[in-house]
């Protein structure tokens, strides 16, 4: 027999409709777009093991529980050529939100903003507000003894070069300016280009692109159905079976060695659907004997 854990109903979020459209005019990608994510994560010390990758991670658990699950994740090294190949798919591609996380920093690595205005096909220019922001950050760092002068040096003052027409978002943990940029006139689709510090990136989707661009119940529900001491292969033919029964959920399965344990996770769109198919599992594996050792 297995114990049930269902994924708690998430918070449906900031009511307000999706921003206008701002930015570049629309005509980037083609057709309707797919209620989906994609996820860019730029960084040579990510591909180099250096640094592991817990942005693409994360975002990914924060968007199952909105209207746009990530359907796609891509890691690309700080070269402008391969961030610009990677954003030019994702802007034909179908997904109705891009997030392009790293690469925002103030040193000749960070080469995110350069690529982003490459891909779209406009020019860099230096955002007011960004700047404002940069030289507020800095002053602040000067009064708290952290850096030697309150002017803005050249790397900083770099971070403020934007593509034009990108709207930009609050960082309330740190310098870069994060943004937003419509990809498409009716503002349907849209690129987000966030920071690659863990907390900066947090905070950042957090406050700023969940609530106002990706309000909404989440697209589909889960649910884990636990199982002790049987073997994950064992499950074989009745998952094969259930995928028939019901073409409309997926059906994973998640072996836990340490524990002995094999988690079957069921998630669909329709919660009824949903329901129907835990149940058939449940009532179908009841004749699954256990191992005498959760071990091999």
């Amino acid at each position: 027999m297995g114990t049930t854990r269902r994924a708690p109903a998430a918070d449906p979020g900031d009511p307000r409709p999706a921003p206008a459209a701002a930015g570049p005019p629309g005509g980037r990608g083609r057709g309707r777009p797919a209620a989906e994510s994609w996820i860019i994560a730029v960084g040579d010390e990510l591909l180099d093991g250096h640094t592991l990758d817990t942005n693409s991670a994360w975002l990914a658990a924060q968007l199952r529980a909105t209207p746009f699950p990530c359907r796609r994740m891509a890691v690309v090294p700080d070269q402008e050529a391969a961030i610009v190949s990677e954003l030019a798919a994702a802007i034909a591609g179908p997904a109705a939100r891009v997030f392009c996380c790293g690469g925002l920093g103030p040193t000749p690595d960070d080469r995110t903003l350069a690529a982003v205005a490459r891909a779209l096909g406009v020019p860099l220019r230096e955002h007011p507000a960004a700047l404002a922001h940069i030289e507020g950050v800095v002053t602040r760092m000067h009064a708290a003894g952290w850096v030697a002068s309150p002017v803005v040096n050249p790397g900083n003052r770099k971070m403020a070069l934007v593509p034009e027409g990108a709207t930009m978002l609050r960082n309330r943990a740190g310098m870069a300016p994060p943004l937003a940029i419509a990809l498409s006139g009716d503002g349907d689709r849209w690129l987000f280009v966030v920071p690659g510090v863990p907390r900066e990136l947090r905070t950042v989707v957090a406050e700023e692109i969940l609530p106002a661009y990706c309000a909404g119940a989440p697209a589909a529900t889960s649910e884990d159905v636990t199982y002790r001491g049987i073997g994950e292969s064992t499950f074989y033919p009745l998952l094969r079976e259930l995928a028939e029964t019901f073409p409309d959920v997926r059906f994973g399965s998640y072996p836990r060695p340490t524990g002995g344990e094999v988690v079957i996770r069921a998630t669909a769109a329709n919660p009824e659907r949903l329901r129907l198919a835990v149940d058939a599992l449940r009532a179908r594996s009841d004749s699954l004997t256990p191992r005498r050792s959760p071990a091999g």
